[in-house]
């Protein structure tokens, strides 16, 4: 048997390698395995295990020896990637609930009406809290200060107790298994588009499309009033290449080209361009099909964004962004279901021998499968074994693609200013109350500060 911790030094030599820019042995396989699919294996229906999972352990374990992974393919339970009921419930919230079949889904909800443009540019944090999140969350209405914080602080440790209790499971797989651990704790953020931002909760799809429309110029107004808070909000604590800010992209493709270049993407090339200052990989999920924006984002992006693809020509993507970007994505997660083993196997194989050659590409599928309609276990394997043999270099150690701010952006706060609020802590007025305070408890109290920030704005993905 293959000894684990020896297993773990490969693949984080491997992860190493790749992430600065050196062509590893071979690419790492990472699957990334739902819930939903983990309740099934076990089964189990889908909605009780969302109020305890570690329900999920057996069937965990399980999967673990079916479908080979470098990383762990179940992460422990988190508010972006997981929607624990638990927490939406005990806010009472609007943007997120549960449907029939115990999926967590996000309703077209407005947390602000066209009216409150002016005060969202003029006001940014403070109107979120005070105004956008007690509409999306009404038990945090601000009528009753007793309940909201009670209701809050039920909410926060709902969640923090799926999180914990779940570690001793996801730590047990990863060191059974010497699966690679990831990057250092605190290197990895999620946040949005300033656009994205403004439309997903706040205005609405239909709401930011009438805006577009109607008044691109309080849009514009607006982006770049959020544009230091989305910036703020996906900011690690530790800048690492393993790690970064991931954002989904939604708006741009509903949206006309000009558009896409006046309203879009000014705001969110200078958070790109600001992180990629600070040593931040900007990771961007390129929703639905990006192609005819490739020459905008090969001009605009910084080098060694991670760009993951859902739909587009292979072929064009690799040729136009390969040697400036780090590419994942495109391969379809409907062939987990459609395709035999066999059938499988070959679809990867040429679709590899476009995306492998020259380094640079991260395997990945268009999207993540929702429940086990979407995946049969065994051709899951299949692929996994298939790509761990097939995906090696015979060249390891040789250089590929453009490192990270190979730019040289320089942070710059006339590009993005910090954010302003009389809801954050201010260590200048902390001192004046306090002058025995020491800078340690200065950079003890900003880390809390942050953190209680980005639970704010987690609230409003």
């Amino acid at each position: 048997m293959t000894n684990p911790e020896s297993t773990v030094e490969e693949r984080k030599q491997i992860y190493r390698d790749f992430y600065n820019n050196k062509l590893p042995k071979r690419l790492p396989v990472s699957a990334s395995i739902p819930y939903s699919i983990l309740a099934d294996q076990g089964g189990l229906d889908p909605v009780s295990y969302q109020y305890d999972f570690n329900m999920l352990a057996d069937s965990a374990d399980t999967l673990c020896q079916k479908i080979y992974s470098d990383s762990c393919p179940v992460a422990p339970p988190n508010l972006v990637l997981t929607r624990p009921p638990s927490f939406y419930e005990l806010l009472h919230s609007n943007n997120f609930v549960m449907s029939q079949t115990g999926q967590m889904q996000h309703p077209e909800v407005m947390g602000m009406d066209a009216s409150g443009y002016p005060e969202l540019i003029e006001r940014g944090f403070d109107y979120l809290v005070e105004e956008v999140v007690p509409n999306q969350h009404p038990m945090l209405s601000l009528d009753d200060p007793i309940q909201r914080s009670t209701y809050l602080e039920m909410a926060k440790t709902s969640l923090t107790q799926d999180t914990v209790n779940f570690l001793p499971i996801y730590g047990g797989l990863v060191e059974k298994y010497g699966y690679y651990p990831g990057s250092p704790r605190g290197s990895f953020a999620i946040s949005e588009a300033p656009m994205d931002f403004v439309a997903d909760q706040l205005r609405s799809f239909s709401g930011i499309s009438k805006d577009i429309r109607r008044n691109p110029t309080l849009v514009q107004e607006a982006c770049e009033a959020v544009l230091p808070l989305v910036f703020k909000w996906g900011l690690p604590a530790l800048a690492h290449p393993e790690g970064g800010c991931f954002l989904p992209l939604h708006m741009p493709t509903f949206m006309r080209e000009k558009d896409f270049v006046e309203l879009y993407m000014p705001t969110f090339k200078k958070q790109l361009q600001q992180y990629a200052a600070l040593g931040i990989r900007p990771s961007i999920f390129c929703e639905d099909n990006w192609m005819r924006y490739l020459d905008i984002l090969l001009e605009e992006l910084p080098a060694g964004t991670k760009i993951q693809f859902e739909y587009g020509d292979p072929k064009i993507i690799k040729e136009k962004l390969g040697k400036k970007f780090i590419l994942t994505g495109l391969f379809p997660v409907s062939s987990l279901k459609m395709d035999t083993p066999a059938q499988i196997v070959d679809r990867a194989k040429e679709f590899l021998d476009i995306m492998m050659p020259g380094g640079g590409y991260l395997f990945g599928f268009d999207k993540s499968p929702l429940g086990p309609k979407d995946a049969n276990i065994e051709t899951w394997a299949a692929l996994n074994n298939f790509l761990k043999d097939y995906m090696v270099y015979d060249n390891p150690g040789e250089s590929f693609g453009t490192p990270l701010n190979s730019e040289g952006f320089q942070r710059d706060l006339a590009v993005v200013p910090d954010v302003k609020s009389k809801y954050l802590f201010d260590w200048e007025s902390h001192i004046a109350r306090y002058p025995h305070a020491t800078d340690h408890a200065k950079a003890r109290y900003e880390s809390i500060s942050h953190d209680i920030f980005v639970s704010y704005m987690n609230l409003l993905i």
